[in-house]
């Protein structure tokens, strides 16, 4: 009987040798232990912890036997404490095992962290030298480095006066790169450089221009304050971003009568659930990349825009959108007058695509000579054929001086897109065939995207 009890003394010291393991391990490792590895070792801990007790348990309920019948009771609780010290015994092995393969796992994890820590404090190339480190010497809590690249490649005739004169082609239509970033104090900031061709007229020579650089303050959702040089808020495809854009070109219209970018400052803002979202900013009028005004005033623009219907849910109802804006400018440069320009659009999305029109109007009273207007309008849909294959079509109509006759360009735009990676890398194919005042032509323009 003595022998039974100090083999189960042992086999309880080993088991409380092995609870006491656990955590001296994890100490000894200088690292903290993965996840799934401390899971484990807590798992091992909570089943040593429970076999002790019951150990204790079993030995506390021989020891506490009656002696009434001491001939008659022994023998048998001798053979189950026998057994239950056999079957803890076969636990506890099992258990020094596990323990043993948890503790080389957190050895090799530790030596494999501190080559891991060596490697970053002190970064090699391939070659094995050292590498360069990049560090930012703001103190912005976000930074972002993104663009887009468009290569096109055209062929055919002038569907519209933009094309006049130009042949066949292959173009690099735009390489933007631009660094973004935010501070923990509400302000957020853009730059971005264009390095491709950044028209449709032809350009000669490799070129960069800066395209936009702003800084915006973002405390409120409501009243967003913006500076720099950025998109005029008039023209709903002019805001469209150009790595968005479903045509590989936007229409005659709106690169007609939009202003484009300009440097100023904007009020902006939605309200809760983008509802509704406005714009109101003033500008130099003067055009992108200039800082010179050419009179003492500013042009103003502005936007209102709000979602008329919204979908119940994200399985395919149907969002109605609205917009109207307008822009005011005196200029005294290769127009010399007042300028104003108003508009209105609207969008339709559901499941099976999108569909939208827009109308833009400007009015021009030059200081000497009779007063004109340019109007157009421009309709499109979007279908979508498969999850990656859309078919696109658009119609136009732009009366470049209503005073006058023959000044009316109508033009259809067919084609298709296939996004491999949504609008991060996408392959359109437009036609497209246009009446400039009787005169027809068409003209094939593929375009292959990568947002990166």
């Amino acid at each position: 009987m003595l022998a039974h009890h100090e083999d189960r003394d042992a086999t309880v010291s080993g088991v409380a040798e092995a609870v006491r393991l656990s955590p001296a391990v994890a100490k000894r490792s200088r690292v903290p232990l993965r996840d799934g590895v401390e899971r484990q070792a807590r798992r091992l801990s909570t089943r040593a912890g429970w076999l002790v007790a019951a150990l204790l348990f079993a030995a506390g309920h021989a020891a506490s036997a009656p002696d009434a019948a001491p001939a008659a009771t022994a023998p048998g609780a001798v053979a189950a404490l026998e057994a239950r010290l056999a079957v803890m015994e076969r636990a506890l092995a099992a258990l020094s095992a596990e323990n043993q393969v948890l503790r080389e796992q957190v050895t090799r994890d530790g030596a494999a962290l501190e080559r891991l820590t060596a490697r970053l404090a002190s970064p090699t190339g391939a070659d094995g030298r050292a590498a360069p480190v990049v560090t930012f010497a703001g103190k912005e809590n976000r930074f972002a480095v993104g663009g887009v690249a468009q290569v096109f490649g055209e062929t055919g005739g002038a569907p519209d006066a933009r094309f006049n004169g130009i042949g066949d082609r292959f173009q690099l239509r735009r390489l933007r790169v631009n660094l973004a970033g935010a501070f923990a104090e509400d302000m957020a900031f853009k730059v971005e450089t264009d390095f491709g061709n950044a028209a449709i007229a032809a350009n000669s020579g490799a070129r960069g221009q800066l395209t936009d650089a702003f800084v915006t303050w973002t405390r409120f959702p409501a009243l967003r304050v913006q500076a720099g040089q950025f998109k005029t808020p008039f023209g709903y495809e002019q805001l469209v971003a150009d790595a968005r854009t479903l045509f590989v070109e936007r229409s005659l219209t709106n690169d007609r009568l939009t202003v484009g970018r300009q440097v100023g400052a904007m009020a902006c803002g939605e309200t809760r659930g983008k509802a509704l979202s406005y714009s109101l900013g003033l500008f130099n009028g003067t055009g992108v990349n200039t800082g010179a005004n050419d009179n003492s005033k500013f042009m103003t623009a502005g936007r209102i825009a709000g979602v008329l219907i919204t979908p119940a849910d994200r399985h395919g109802r149907v969002r109605w959108t609205a917009g109207a804006n307008f822009f005011n400018t005196v200029d005294r440069g290769a127009f010399n007058g007042r300028r104003t320009g108003t508009g209105f659009d609207t969008q339709v999305s559901g499941v099976l695509g999108e569909a939208g029109v827009e109308w833009l109007r400007n009015d021009c009273h030059p200081a000497i000579g009779r007063n004109s207007a340019g109007d157009g309008w421009a309709a499109y849909g979007v279908w979508q054929l498969a999850k990656r294959w859309q078919a696109l079509a658009r119609f136009e109509s732009f009366d470049a001086n209503a005073s006058l006759p023959g000044a009316v360009t109508r033009e259809w735009t067919l084609g298709a897109a296939y996004l491999l990676l949504g609008d991060d890398l996408k392959f359109t194919l437009n036609y497209l065939h246009g009446d400039q005042s009787g005169q027809r032509d068409g003209r094939l323009i593929g375009r292959v995207q990568v947002v990166f």
